[in-house]
């Protein structure tokens, strides 16, 4: 795919894609409309631990659109894998898994240019030796993006510039993260009602670092600290707003988050029962300093979750397993913010044979609303009830030397939901996804997804449709590798067809050189999300903005391995 960002891949998956909310970031679940970060229960893993962005939300905030010349392979499940994962619940699950030393030894290094003078350099080191494994890689982004007219001679940006470090240190039984992120952002329509900002900035300073140690075969532990500082500059000629909350013409805001982690958990084979259960912990904290005409009160500043799970995986025979799983969180606000009390539960079947695997899920998940957005909702004194959320899913898949078939489905109910701004919060969903994945021979290959959801009941709609797809062709002939591919979109709402088409040729002009050219987004018809305005004066809605997440590029890539 020659994908050198998350958003290169994460585009491509179905029922849950990519997408950026009115600030630029990453945020899949956004309506567009005045409301705060809404993808907190899309949870992202490096290496298999969590990264979060404490109050600001989950790790997709900033890591959804990460340079990944780091990573080796990504996985995508939809709700929570497996409750030894998460220590909140998730409606989909991403994992990068780094580079591996015995395969990736060495340096590389990456240089990559596009249009309106997009660049970004990347350098990537691994080695081994006296029986540690150590990688690094740093990586800078100045991503010169398409301006959006807003009707005023200042037209909306969603510029920034980005500086990421990677890096790991680990033996057979230890491993230590460091992750570094510095992030300065022009933020779109930011709190401007009309999406007409005379200044709309936010800068980000985000470090990770973690560290893991299996004491045995059977215990593992790992602590985990997160600090995150955002500087955020708006400005507007009328009143501001977040989450309705009127804040003044002007606000500086310095917020610093410090999040900690710890988990211990036990695995163990008891004759044919695969056992698996711990506690986990997590605390986020917030300071803020904030400047201007107005500001928004806090009514709690500390966040903590205690978690404590048990999974059994019982072999039924050589080809069936049956799976259960509990998981109970307590979670503690101090202040004037209450406590909850969520559980989780999951019972599935999973048949495997030489080809075919069925596999059956029946769950019951709760969800409780992130730090922000139950502070904004109590300031506007809005329900803060716990989501309740109980779904099955179906999955069937049957594989031969050269092919794939997967069909997969998924019913789900929603009970209070949280995520709605309109409507009782009672919705349901089904989602339908089929992959054909075909191999002619080791050099050409075809990949085909297709998928269809229907959602009753959400936001102020009573039925919402979607039809979307993606097909890709991959070859290699000699030293030269094709990728084309498009992403389509369909929904209920207009029936309009939208297409992200890409594209690229890579000359492998040596074992250890190469070259690519790259575009995305040809035709300039990628899905565009809707951004909502209103006139600050008669409170009357303006026609909305639509913005594509994916900017239409050309770039020039040069890649060398030493």
């Amino acid at each position: 795919m020659h994908a050198h960002t998350l958003k290169d891949v994460f585009k491509t998956t179905p029922v849950v894609y990519y997408n950026e909310n009115r600030y630029g970031l990453p945020d899949s679940l956004s309506s567009g409309l005045f409301e705060p970060y809404k993808s907190n229960f899309i949870r992202l893993y490096v290496d298999g631990i969590e990264v979060t962005q404490g109050w600001l939300g989950s790790g997709l905030a900033l890591y959804g659109d990460i340079n990944i010349h780091f990573v080796d392979h990504i996985e995508f499940y939809y709700l929570t894998p497996s409750f030894e994962s998460s220590t909140e619940p998730a409606y989909l699950t991403i994992f990068l898994y780094s580079k591996s030393v015995e395969q990736d030894a060495g340096s590389t290094v990456d240089l990559l240019t596009g249009s309106r003078g997009y660049n970004t350099q990347s350098v990537n080191f691994g080695a081994k030796k006296s029986g540690y494994s150590y990688m690094l890689n740093l990586s800078h982004t100045n991503a010169k993006r398409e301006k959006i007219d807003n009707g005023t001679q200042t037209p909306l940006s969603h510029d920034f510039e980005r500086t990421q470090l990677f890096s790991y240190i680990k033996n057979e039984n230890q491993t230590f993260h460091l992750q570094m992120l510095q992030k300065k952002t022009d933020s779109l329509a930011g709190l401007s009602l009309d999406a007409t900002p005379l200044l709309s900035e936010v800068d980000y300073l985000n470090v990770h670092m973690d560290y893991s140690v299996d004491f045995s075969l059977h215990w593992r532990a790992e602590l985990v600290y997160e600090w995150l500082k955002s500087d955020m500059r708006q400005e507007d000629d009328t009143a501001l707003f977040l989450g309705g909350i009127p804040l003044g013409k002007r606000v500086d805001e310095i917020s610093t988050n410090h999040t900690y982690s710890a988990n211990i958990a036990y695995k163990n084979t008891i004759a044919k029962h695969r056992i698996h259960t711990g506690f986990k912990a997590r605390s986020k904290k917030l300071h803020r300093n904030t400047f201007g005409d107005n500001s928004l009160k806090l009514f709690f500043d500390t966040e903590t979750i205690l978690t404590a799970f048990f999974q059994d995986q019982y072999s039924l025979s050589e080809n069936e397993l049956l799976t259960l799983g509990l998981s109970y969180n307590h979670i503690l606000r101090n202040g004037m913010a209450k406590d909850d009390d969520l559980w989780q539960m999951r019972l599935g079947y999973i048949y495997s044979s030489e080809a075919w695997i069925y596999k059956t899920y029946l769950y019951r998940t709760m969800f409780s609303l992130d730090p922000t957005a139950r502070l904004l909702k109590q300031v506007g004194n809005r329900s803060l009830d716990v989501q309740k959320t109980l779904g099955i899913t179906q999955e069937l898949s049957y594989a031969q030397k050269n092919y794939r078939v997967r069909l997969m489905m998924l019913l789900m109910k929603d009970e209070d939901g949280i995520l709605e701004s309109a409507g009782d919060g009672n919705t349901k969903y089904f989602f339908s996804v089929f992959n054909y994945d075909y191999d002619y021979d080791i050099n050409n290959k075809i990949n085909l997804q297709l998928y269809y959801a229907r959602y009753d009941d959400i936001f102020n709609l009573d039925k919402l449709e979607d039809w979307s797809g993606y097909l890709s062709l991959s070859n290699s002939y000699e030293s030269i590798e094709f990728y084309n591919a498009v992403v389509w979109h369909q929904n209920s709402i207009d029936y309009k067809h939208y297409f992200d088409v890409t594209s690229s040729i890579s000359w492998n002009i040596a074992e250890d050189f190469s070259l690519t050219l790259k575009g995305q987004n040809i035709l300039n018809k990628a899905k565009k999300s809707v951004l909502y305005r209103i006139n600050p004066q008669s409170g009357a809605l303006l026609s909305p903005l639509f913005i594509s997440p994916i900017d239409r590029r050309i770039t020039i890539e040069m890649e060398y391995r030493f």
